[in-house]
């Protein structure tokens, strides 16, 4: 029998784990960083710590199609925003058309749904229209929201009361006991939270409405392709019947 040299066999096992790197580099998707904010029952965390909801399925059933893996974190918006504007992450499950983030950010060509600001009130008080209608109103605002910059004008009005709920539950309760005559909410997450704890002197008047968009950094890396992707994706995907929208 022949011996087999030391190098014979360290070369063998070299060439081995070569051939598995690189098959297992060839295997691994390109991933999409990607961040969204509590608003269930569009995107939340889950008991498990996992990123949840309608708009989350429906990035991740995008991705897939692309060819991307997708990561998530859980962002305030503020923070989102500056993650945005440094390319810290990719991608950002928001709202279209945001002043503030049109020079550092492309959005996607297709727009998945809608989000409905309301002011939500008694049955004792006078409803309202508009966002002007607001000034001079004892307010009550959700921590963490930006409100699109629409509601800051307000903050440095002396004729304006602010109140700031740590949750959609606790402003409700605000609301209820009169901490403030109108609370400034979105709809999704306000019908999610009635649905579960009705409250049928609860008024509500629609204040305005905007697209939901996948919002890239332009400050990340690839985003262009990202963005390409997806949009075939959503092509693709919706000529079948096969996307599921949020309402």
């Amino acid at each position: 029998m022949r011996s087999v040299s030391i190098s014979a066999v360290i070369m063998a096992v070299v060439a081995c784990s070569f051939l598995i790197s690189s098959s297992v580099l060839a295997d691994k998707r390109p991933e999409i960083r990607a961040a969204y904010v509590e608003f269930p029952p569009l995107s939340y965390t889950d008991n498990s710590g996992e990123a949840a909801g309608e708009i989350v399925g429906l990035a991740k059933r995008l991705a897939e199609h692309a060819g991307y893996d997708i990561t998530w974190q859980e962002l305030p918006v503020g923070r989102a925003y500056l993650y945005l504007e440094h390319g810290i992450i990719d991608l950002w499950l928001g709202s279209a058309g945001v002043p503030k983030l049109a020079p550092f950010t492309l959005e996607a060509a297709f727009q998945p749904g809608n989000i409905r600001l309301n002011a939500y009130y008694r049955e004792d008080t006078p409803p309202v229209d508009s966002i002007p209608d607001l000034q001079g109103k004892s307010l009550i605002l959700i921590r963490g929201y930006t409100y699109w910059q629409l509601l800051d004008r307000f903050r440095e009005d002396p004729n304006t009361a602010i109140t700031i709920a740590p949750s959609h539950r606790s402003a409700i309760r605000m609301l209820a006991v009169k901490r403030g005559d109108y609370l400034i909410n979105f709809q999704s997450p306000m019908d999610n939270i009635l649905s579960q704890s009705p409250s049928p002197d609860l008024q509500y008047s629609n204040l305005l409405e905007r697209p939901m968009a996948f919002v890239f950094s332009r400050e990340a890396p690839d985003t262009d392709q990202m963005v390409n992707a997806l949009n075939r994706a959503w092509t693709e995907l919706e000529s079948k019947g096969l996307l599921r929208v949020p309402d």
